[in-house]
């Protein structure tokens, strides 16, 4: 059995699809969960000085798109070929196109840009992004968004949804087959075991407020 160390703050955001890979995959391991205070220390010693970090076999991965996209092709969720696994890849890209304007409004100190930011993000960026990914999803079948079958794309955008439905649910109203995809995944054993389980932070609760 592989030795496997996921290591992020106590939050979901970027270590969240690499959690639920892995909870899909039943696999044991650690889930280090350390604080900002403590990352004051750690951060010199990381390769790029940013989490999540995984340590898989004594081999250390950093970034955390790459992290998931490796627990994705160990445990059978990037695609059957080379074809599926750049579809699985296009509709990652897609969800993080949206979740980075989550980050970039985070960020804004300036509270008149905020705002602008943040009407742009409920009322353009998000509603185009999630109708996109809709039509995207019936083109491939209605069911998943690769080959008919669960990948870490199906999960990624599961991450994101999971945000935008606790303050803004209803901007999933026009995507009623992604609507149906993200209950059918949180049908999964695995997975509705680990949502039911997993730890919740006033953090968690910071970015899906906007």
């Amino acid at each position: 059995m592989s030795e496997i160390k996921l290591t992020y703050f106590d939050v979901k955001a970027r270590a969240e699809t690499a959690r639920l890979i892995l909870a899909h995959a039943g696999v044991r391991y650690t889930d280090q969960r350390i604080t900002f205070e403590q990352f004051g220390s750690v951060k010199p010693k990381l390769p790029y000085g940013q989490l999540p970090t995984l340590k898989y076999d004594g081999e250390l991965l950093c970034q955390s798109m790459a992290i998931a996209r490796f627990l994705a092709n160990e445990f059978g969720l990037a695609g059957k070929n080379n074809a599926e696994s750049a579809q699985a890849d296009e509709i990652v890209d897609a969800v993080n196109d949206m979740f980075n304007g989550r980050v970039a409004l985070r960020k804004e100190t300036d509270e008149e840009k905020k705002s602008e930011l943040a009407k742009k993000l409920i009322e353009e960026t998000i509603p185009n992004g999630l109708g996109q990914l809709e039509a995207r999803l019936l083109e491939r079948g209605g069911q998943f968004f690769v080959g008919n079958n669960l990948t870490w794309a199906d999960l990624h955008l599961h991450f994101f949804v999971n945000i935008v439905q606790t303050n803004h649910a209803e901007l999933l109203d026009g995507c009623p087959n992604i609507k149906n995809l993200m209950e059918r995944i949180e049908e999964l054993p695995n997975i509705s075991k680990w949502l039911k389980s997993r730890p919740e932070s006033d953090f968690d609760v910071s970015i899906a407020t906007f």
